[in-house]
């Protein structure tokens, strides 16, 4: 049976871990947590050649006496197509491809559609978000969901958190993004949004369709580029 202590070096609160002759130290411990979340993940994100499921949106802010709740769908297509789309014209869709994000109303009209576009330089939040939500659905090692971000791993519950690096101005807008794992398939069920003012925006993802056909993919970025181009009046 292998000995365990923990060893805290007075007020600066910093652990290690007695593992026989050798010590583990907290950041050692981190990391390893980290890859063991990254590599759940992963376990269902490098299948991924597209995905389309099913979203319920919950945004809890001061400004309501009650939870705003809507539906959707999300549409991942690999390697740079992300999209959120809110049912109903009185919604409305994002779309990250590549580097172009954009969210337009789903009834616009072409001239509304132009306006929905946002410029990555003037919304650097936003591209932040946009990048990391895509990446949550896209194939790989877990490289691109952690770039440009810290991370922290809770030891309760199969959940990955991403914040904005220290000292930039994204943290003014969000606080953190926690991606919540299904413990065996690993795929991503649930995204949390925290927001620097309070709010909070929870997305509940179900009804995962992984690698549809390529017509019925096609079918509904059909309607979605649709929506992106406006339209007519």
């Amino acid at each position: 049976m292998i000995a365990r202590r923990v060893v805290v070096f007075g007020g600066l609160g910093v652990a290690a871990l007695a593992l026989g002759d050798r010590v583990v130290s907290a950041d050692e411990l981190a990391d390893k947590r980290l890859q063991n979340r990254l590599e759940l993940w992963a376990n269902y994100a490098k299948r991924t050649r597209n995905l389309v499921a099913r979203v319920t949106t919950t945004r809890e802010t001061s400004l309501l006496r009650e939870p705003l709740i809507s539906t959707g769908q999300l549409v991942f297509r690999a390697p740079a197509t992300f999209v959120l789309r809110d049912d109903g014209l009185a919604g409305a869709t994002t779309i990250v491809d590549g580097d172009e994000l954009a969210i337009v109303p789903n009834g616009a009209t072409v001239g509304a559609a132009a306006r929905g576009v946002i410029t990555r330089g003037e919304a650097p939040a936003a591209a932040w978000l946009a990048d990391h939500l895509r990446a949550a659905f896209a194939p790989g090692d877990g490289a691109e969901l952690v770039a440009d971000c810290r991370t922290d791993v809770p030891r309760s519950g199969y959940r990955l958190d991403l914040l904005p690096p220290r000292n930039s101005s994204i943290r003014r807008a969000i606080r953190s993004v926690t991606l919540h794992l299904d413990p065996v398939a690993g795929a991503v069920t649930e995204i949390v949004v925290a927001e620097a003012q309070g709010d909070r925006v929870r997305m509940q993802i179900a009804d995962h369709r992984q690698n549809l056909p390529d017509e019925e993919l096609d079918a509904i970025l059909a309607e979605v580029a649709a929506t992106r181009q406006g339209r007519a009046q």
